[in-house]
C-alpha cells in the first residue's frame, strides 16, 4: 500500500513537470510564476599586437610612402625609406595598404608579428590608353609629352568643346575671346611660336584633320589627347606647329542595343550693370565741359572775358575762339539766354536695352548603342539653342553622328 501510493507521487510530479516545460515552451507566453533568464554575453577581450614587416613592389623592390592604416580608424603609418613600418593593432583588426599606381590590399592581423606585403600595379593604370597619331598604346609606354582628358573629366555643361577644356589640361592654354555664344575659344598648346603663322593646334577627330572652329557635341566625346612636343610633326607635319589636339569620339560596345537621352537646360544673366548718369545729370555734365573749354580757351588766348559770355550763343564762341567742337552746347539741352539747363524729355538706359534679363539654354542628346562581336554601332543626336545675353544674339546647333 506504501509502495503504491509513492509510485502514484511520483507518476503526478512527473506528469506537472511536463505540463510546466510544455507551457513555457510555447512562443510569446511566459507563465506568471516564471522569471525571465538573464542572458548572458560573453566578452573576448582584444590584446594589442605589435606588427612589422617590409612592403616591396612586383620587382622585390622596398616601396617607400605606402600608408598603413588600421581599418576604420585614423591609426596608421607609413613605411620608411627601406619599406619597413612598424604599428600596433588589436587581434581581428584590418590592415589597409595603399600607394598611388598600386592595388590596395588589406589583411587582417591574428597572432602574427610579422606581415611582409607585395604591391601589384593597379590594372587601370597599365590598360588605361592614350592615342599618339600612329596607334593607341598604353599609357604607362608613353615617352612623349601628352595630356589625356577623360569624358568623365570634361565640364560638360559647357556648350562647345573648348570651353569644357578650360582648367582641364596642364600647360594648355584656353582663354575665351568673346562672350558671344557662337564665338570660339583660343587654345594655345605650344605658345605663339610665329607673328605672320597660326598658332592655332591641329584637330583630329577620328583620324581625320578637322578646321579649328569644332562644333562637336561634347556628350559624343570618349576621349582627348593633347601632343604637346615637337615630335607631333613627324606625324602630322607641319600642320602639328602648334600642337595636336586628338578627339576620339564614342563608338558602340558589346551587348544589348540600348537608347540614352541627356537634356540641360540653364540661363545666363548679366551679373553686374554699370551705374550710369541719367540723362539730366549728363546734359549738365556736357554743358558745364563747354562752358569751361570757352572759358579757357578765351583766357588763354589773352582776350577778355566776363562771365556773361556764358550765354553766348555757339555762332558767337565759334567767331571768337574758332574752336566750334570744343565750345558749341547743343541748343535742344541749353538755353544761352538763361544760361540754363533744358530738362530732356526722355531717359534711356541703353543697358536695358542692349543687355536681356535672362538668356535661356538648352541642350539635348539621344543616342543608340550596342552590337555583337562582329559589329558594333553607335549613333547620336544633339540639339543646342543657346540665347546670348545681349539682344539678337544666339546659336542653335544640330549634330548627328554614327559610328559603325
Amino acid at each position: 500500500m506504501q509502495k503504491k501510493f509513492y509510485s502514484n507521487f511520483l507518476s503526478r510530479k512527473k506528469l506537472k513537470v511536463l505540463t510546466v516545460a510544455a507551457v513555457v515552451s510555447l512562443p510569446g507566453l511566459m507563465p506568471a510564476f516564471a522569471a525571465p533568464i538573464p542572458q548572458v554575453k560573453s566578452a573576448v577581450k582584444q590584446v594589442p599586437v605589435r606588427i612589422s614587416g617590409t612592403v616591396t613592389d612586383e620587382t622585390n623592390q622596398p616601396v617607400p610612402g605606402v600608408s598603413v592604416m588600421i581599418k576604420g580608424t585614423q591609426t596608421g603609418t607609413v613605411t620608411d625609406a627601406n619599406g619597413k613600418y612598424a604599428l600596433t593593432a588589436e587581434s581581428g583588426s584590418t590592415l589597409v595598404y595603399t600607394f598611388i599606381g598600386y592595388a590596395k590590399q588589406e589583411v587582417v592581423v591574428g597572432s602574427q608579428q610579422r606581415v611582409n606585403i607585395k604591391l601589384l600595379p593597379a590594372s587601370n593604370m597599365l590598360n588605361e590608353v592614350v592615342a599618339i597619331g600612329y596607334q593607341s598604346v598604353r599609357k604607362s609606354d608613353v615617352t612623349g609629352a601628352i595630356s589625356s582628358v577623360k569624358a568623365s573629366e570634361l565640364n560638360l555643361s559647357a556648350p562647345t568643346l573648348g570651353q569644357a577644356l578650360v582648367g582641364k589640361v596642364a600647360g594648355v592654354q584656353v582663354s575665351q575671346t568673346s562672350g558671344a555664344p557662337y564665338a570660339g575659344v583660343k587654345i594655345r598648346v605650344r605658345g605663339v611660336g610665329s607673328i605672320n603663322a597660326s598658332s592655332d593646334p591641329l584637330y583630329v577627330i577620328d583620324g581625320y584633320p578637322a578646321g579649328n572652329n569644332v562644333f562637336i557635341n561634347p556628350e559624343d566625346i570618349e576621349s582627348i589627347d593633347i601632343l604637346k612636343d615637337a615630335a607631333s610633326a613627324a606625324i602630322y607635319g607641319s600642320r602639328a606647329a602648334g600642337g595636336v589636339v586628338i578627339i576620339t569620339t564614342k563608338k558602340g560596345k558589346e551587348g544589348q542595343g540600348k537608347f540614352e537621352y541627356d537634356v540641360e537646360s540653364g540661363f545666363s544673366q548679366l551679373s553686374k550693370k554699370i551705374k550710369l548718369l541719367n540723362s539730366t545729370q549728363f546734359a549738365q555734365l556736357v554743358i558745364n565741359a563747354r562752358n569751361n573749354s570757352y572759358h579757357d580757351l578765351v583766357v588763354n588766348a589773352g582776350k577778355p572775358w566776363n562771365d556773361s559770355m556764358y550765354g553766348d550763343n555757339n555762332d558767337t564762341r565759334v567767331k571768337y575762339i574758332a574752336n566750334g567742337s570744343s565750345v558749341s552746347i547743343p541748343t535742344d539741352i541749353y538755353n544761352a539766354a538763361t544760361q540754363s539747363l533744358i530738362t530732356p524729355t526722355t531717359n534711356t538706359d541703353w543697358q536695358n536695352e542692349l543687355y536681356k534679363s535672362s538668356a535661356f539654354f538648352q541642350r539635348h542628346n539621344l543616342s543608340f548603342s550596342g552590337g555583337s562581336k562582329d559589329i558594333k554601332y553607335f549613333a547620336s543626336g544633339g540639339y543646342q539653342d543657346q540665347d546670348g545675353i545681349v539682344t539678337n544674339t544666339g546659336i542653335k546647333t544640330i549634330n548627328f553622328r554614327t559610328n559603325i
